[in-house]
């Protein structure tokens, strides 16, 4: 079987990171794609990191399978290649709408920091800046210390992710219309996205996380041989003690309670880390996992190299005698397969393409990419519900299924209610459906509530898979299986259905039954193990950073299965791993660690191509300002701002390497001048100055940002129970088949009628038995 999107062709003119991955993407499913690039190459040529063979890294890492042309814009070269191609990735500077208009088949993808309108449209958007202005850094590091940004270029890979779904939709629509569009996405849009259920609570009752209030669930001990998180849930409480052969605790009048457990958090680890110090890493994780005990190792990059499930999943590849990171998701039925590495400048052959006209067809279903498309979401928290959410964005029915007895996470059943939580700080009655995290993610959504443990809930969820084209689980590997449900049995009722899954180690493999959040598998990926202080343990970053970024990778990966469906009429498996995925965010450094056998020392926000590179305090309680010398430029513009000129001759700082070797000197003397200052202001004034800075924002900034309210990211939307708020959305536009928001969060149940009746067209006297049984219900089960 051919690549799922082998009947593409891909024009790369971009000059980011972002556009360069979107493109990659391409080229590992089959598409042909061609990097047109400037006389001098590419800039992403010259990116640190560099390899042992002199070349860069980055560029490797996000050109692997396409093919290079040297091309000037506005040549006759330049214009075959439009007039042949179903998409072109434009840089930042290009008429993405004049040229749509000239090409009305194409689909034109225009990935950018800020866009080319509105506020911010000429900041420089380091990945510091980025993260700063998202809300993410706010929550990242220790109180009364210098929040930190992460590591790498997550926020700009991640936008990567998002054009290159975008890019789907619009194909997906295009098919139908014989009309392209225009694709846009934004960094910075991106990076709030990821960050957002703190900024919906902040609009629900107007709370601001403060790293000194985050809620402690987590912890981490040092084994011999590397740090292991462990997050403790109190439901787990006692399978933690039975497997650390603590169960004394239990007893203990200091840890008995969950809010005696909260006080007395750092002697209670004090004891784990005692008991585990001599201990193998892995040993712990396995026994804690076993446990069924959230844990995991903080791998470092060079560890990944060798890790023993990945090699047991045959993750590491080899092209022209380089390594190469595994495939972000797996298509069962259309597996990646990379036919060369990273082109030389202009080895490519210019495609002999004929011209790429507009097709007659019917427009999109109601105006929107994936109108006509039914999903069905077996999913739980935040990566799950985000990809079910993404798709309903694009105009997909979306049906969030839940289990009375076993209720979607996020609607905080669990536990009694926490007056944070809600709006107005009033749980209410129906407290599990006023919650901040579940209404965040199922915008858009229908509520059915089925026990598929009984016949009558699995025989409903079957009847509706014969009406549906894509069901998602986000549960333990088997879960489906367990039910009936697996992809063989789905298949047998509905020939197309696309069925993914996403497990966070994946299907096989020695940890594939170990379970995951967010902050374990930055652990698992290799990014924790760079982020954090000079001689601290590992740091993880936002809320709960990998999570949506896995609902990206699914919802990607769903839309590659589909076009491949629309082309074939073939469904298949999709799997998801998303601690593979997220470390396509870092695949330079991982190769780079593979190569040297070195890993980057967590360091703050410190960096080798820039300096000052780190976060400032200003005025306020807890108020940052994230700064960033990019160049030598931009280095002395910064000493005029600040009205020290003479620093820039300054022998301790009048070189990139004098000023590392003279960072802590260098970071209290502009800490000195930003510490009685507005962040926002400040910032402004340093990004007219051209130096890349911004406000370390926290959710009541990100909430007021007049950057997001120019993009329109927020929509008012009226909840039954939970009422009239704004929600933040998606950073996904499309101009002639756009997303949307139209509906708020459903209550538990809301739609099983609508099911019942106008989905499965059941008759009364069917429905009646269904919801007088066990299988449906209208409010969780007690302990649910």
């Amino acid at each position: 079987m051919g690549g799922a999107l082998d009947h593409l062709r891909v024009v790369d003119f971009s000059e980011s990171l972002a556009g360069q991955y979107c493109a990659r993407l391409f080229a590992d499913y089959g598409a042909a794609v061609f990097l047109a690039e400037p006389e001098g190459g590419s800039r992403i040529r010259g990116m640190a990191p560099m390899s042992e063979h002199g070349d860069s890294l980055q560029f490797f890492h996000l050109n692997t399978g396409k093919q290079s042309l040297v091309v000037d814009q506005g040549s006759a070269e330049f214009e075959r290649l439009l007039a042949g191609a179903d998409v072109a990735v434009l840089p930042v500077g290009a008429g993405a709408d004049s040229l749509s208009a000239k090409y009305p088949a194409l689909v034109v993808v225009q990935p950018s920091d800020f866009g080319a309108d509105g506020p911010r449209a000429d900041w420089q958007g380091a990945e510091i800046v980025l993260q700063a202005l998202s809300g993410m850094m706010h929550n990242n590091g220790a109180a009364g210390r210098e929040p930190l940004f992460g590591t790498g270029n997550r926020a700009s890979l991640a936008s990567g992710v998002a054009a290159y779904l975008g890019t789907l939709a619009a194909l997906f629509a295009q098919t139908r219309s014989g009309q392209g569009q225009v694709v846009k996405v934004d960094a910075a849009e991106t990076a709030a996205a990821m960050c957002f259920p703190y900024v919906m609570q902040h609009i629900y009752n107007g709370t601001v996380r403060q790293r000194t209030e985050q809620a402690v669930q987590a912890g981490q001990v040092l084994c011999r041989d590397g740090w292991v998180c462990i997050w403790i849930y109190n439901f787990r409480w006692h399978a933690l003690l039975q497997a650390l052969d603590l169960l004394e605790l239990e007893q203990d009048a200091r840890f008995a309670e969950p809010i005696a457990r909260r006080t007395h958090w750092d002697a209670l680890f004090a004891i784990i880390q005692a008991k585990v110090a001599q201990m193998s890493a892995e040993d712990l994780v396995d026994i804690l996992q076993r446990a069924q005990v959230i844990a995991a190792k903080a791998y470092r990059p060079s560890e990944l190299i060798e890790n023993r499930h990945l090699t047991a999943r045959n993750y590491w590849e080899e092209i022209d005698g380089r390594r190469l990171l595994g495939p972000a998701f797996r298509l069962h039925g259309t597996p990646r397969r990379i036919a060369s590495g990273a082109p030389a400048l202009g080895s490519g052959t210019l495609p002999a393409w004929p011209k790429h006209e507009p097709a007659a067809g019917e427009k999109p279903v109601d105006g929107s990419p994936l109108g006509g498309l039914r999903v069905i979401e077996l999913t739980t928290a935040w990566a799950g519900p985000m990809s079910g959410r993404v798709l309903a964005y694009l105009g997909a029915e979306s049906i969030h299924v839940e289990a009375p007895n076993r209720v979607n996470s996020w609607r905080l059943n669990k536990d009694a209610p926490n007056p944070v939580n809600f709006p107005d700080r009033q749980p209410g009655v129906r407290w599990y459906d006023r919650s901040f995290l579940f209404n965040s993610q199922n915008v858009n959504k229908l509520s059915c509530i089925l026990n598929l443990k009984t016949e009558e809930g699995r025989a409903t969820l079957r009847r509706l898979v014969a009406v549906s084209d894509v069901l998602i689980c986000n549960f333990r590997p088997g879960t489906l299986k367990k039910l009936g449900l697996d992809y063989d049995s789905l298949k047998s009722i509905k020939p197309d259905i696309v069925v993914a899954e996403l497990p966070a180690f994946g299907i096989s493999g020695p940890m594939s039954g170990y379970a995951a959040l967010g902050p374990t598998m930055e652990m698992a990926a290799g990014m924790s193990a760079m982020i954090g202080y000079p001689g601290g343990q590992p740091e993880v970053t936002g809320p709960s950073y990998l999570d949506p970024i896995g609902g990206f990778n699914a919802a990607a990966a769903i839309l590659t299965a589909l076009i491949h469906r629309q082309k074939t009429g073939e469904g298949q498996y999709v799997e998801v791993p998303q601690v593979e995925a997220a470390m396509h965010l870092i695949g330079p450094e991982i190769l780079k660690a593979g190569e040297t056998g070195d890993d980057p020392a967590p360091n703050g926000n410190r960096v080798n191509f820039a300096s000052p590179h780190d976060a400032f305090p200003t005025k306020g309680g807890d108020e940052w300002i994230a700064i960033a010398a990019l160049d030598e430029a931009q280095w002395k513009q910064l000493c005029a701002v600040m009205e020290q000129p003479q620093l820039a001759e300054d022998t301790r700082f009048s070189t990139l390497a004098r000023r590392r070797d003279n960072e802590d000197e260098l970071t209290q003397i502009i800490a000195d001048w930003t510490i009685g200052q507005d962040k926002h202001l400040l910032a402004a004034r340093l990004q007219a100055a051209g130096i890349a800075a911004a406000p370390v924002q926290n959710p009541k900034d990100v909430a007021e940002d007049p950057y997001l309210a120019h993009r329109g990211f927020f929509t008012e939307l009226d909840h039954p129970d939970a009422g009239r708020h704004r929600h933040p959305g998606l950073p996904i536009h499309l101009s002639a088949t756009p997303g949307s928001q139209r509906q708020a969060a459903p209550p538990f149940g809301w739609h099983n009628r609508y099911v019942l009746e106008n989905i499965l067209k059941m008759p009364p006297s069917v429905i009646a038995v269904i919801e007088a049984s066990d299988a449906m219900a209208t409010e969780p089960l007690e302990g649910a």
